[in-house]
């Protein structure tokens, strides 16, 4: 397709030249006739041979002078390059409707649009809004409500029982678990996630919110609306994670804490008190993200200054 004919289609404006294209590359592969995609400075020279490029505004001059090719001027370039292939052909392969081999119980109530992959299960009582995407080997426990235009992708596990036991007479009793898993409109849920189901009342995902693969959240967590919740972070029990907050990977919660409305939660960081709205938090043990470069800093100085330190008690010693 001619590039101004794709310019057309996704309502981008070009700047350039109208090459023809053939498909879309990531920067690393691209070949002559592929469209790629820049989304900050430092990506502009990792694009020697694409024929065109999806760039932010802000960077349309500069990649214009450096890259001397057409451009398309994007917003959300990562995503319109994903458009951009979907006209050029791509596709991706998925399940429409109800596979044969997925276990649905007779009393589950699945609306309009739904789909559920091979060897998928779908719980007693359980409710599934219109338009949602059930992969294959999900699995869904009884009585969790999950909203429209969602998707589970496969293996993840929804409404299974929470971790909680007491420790009576020399053994770990278990504490029944008989609340549900409620996610809202328009939440994705990454493979091999697994949110358990409330003590009592709900564990709660609200709409728009988006979970990667391998996350942990435990029993009657609440997570609010448009959080990004990255991949191998665990969340405790009883957790309440506000609306627009991001827990970057491995991130860990202890119980009963809230990441504040905003708040942002750096890869690897501990969580152990609440974190404030709109706060920026790393560290091993989590604190003001600051801080914890100011921290870092002086450890990274201390073998310098440590041979200070011995120079001088040896001037003094001489003394």
């Amino acid at each position: 397709m001619k590039l101004n004919d794709l310019a057309k289609h996704l309502s981008l404006e070009v700047r350039g030249g109208d090459p023809e294209i053939t498909g879309v590359s990531p920067l690393e592969n691209a070949e002559a006739g592929d469209l790629s995609f820049v989304i900050s400075r430092k990506w502009l020279a990792m694009a020697p041979k694409a024929s065109a490029l999806l760039v932010p505004p802000d960077l349309v001059d500069e990649a214009r002078a450096e890259r001397d090719v057409p451009v398309l001027i994007s917003q959300a370039p990562a995503l319109d390059a994903g458009r951009a292939a979907l006209l050029l052909g791509g596709r991706v392969l998925e399940v429409i409707g109800i596979h044969p081999s997925a276990v649905i119980d007779p009393t589950a109530r699945l609306s309009e649009g739904v789909t559920v992959g091979p060897l998928a299960v779908i719980g007693p009582e359980v409710v599934i809004g219109p338009n949602t995407k059930i992969f294959s080997g999900a699995v869904i426990h009884a009585r969790c409500v999950i909203g429209s235009h969602c998707v589970i992708h496969s293996n993840a596990v929804i409404g299974g029982d929470g971790f909680g036991f007491e420790f009576i007479d020399g053994a770990h009793r278990r504490i029944p678990h008989l609340g549900i898993v409620r996610i809202e409109d328009d939440v994705e849920v990454g493979s091999g996630t697994t949110i358990d189901r409330a003590r009592f009342g709900e564990t709660f995902i609200g709409s728009g919110t988006r979970i990667d693969n391998l996350v942990q959240i435990a029993h009657n967590v609440h997570i609010g609306r448009f959080c990004v919740i990255v991949s191998q972070v665990g969340i405790a029990g009883s957790c309440r994670i506000e609306d627009g907050a991001v827990l970057a990977g491995q991130a860990g919660l202890v119980p009963h804490v809230t990441v504040g409305r905003g708040a942002r939660v750096a890869a690897s960081t501990g969580v152990a008190v609440d974190v404030p709205g709109g706060a920026t938090w790393s560290g091993w043990w989590g604190g003001p993200h600051r801080e914890n470069l100011a921290q870092i800093n002086a450890v990274r100085k201390l073998p310098e200054f440590m041979k200070t330190v011995r120079a001088f008690m040896k001037s003094r010693e001489s003394l």
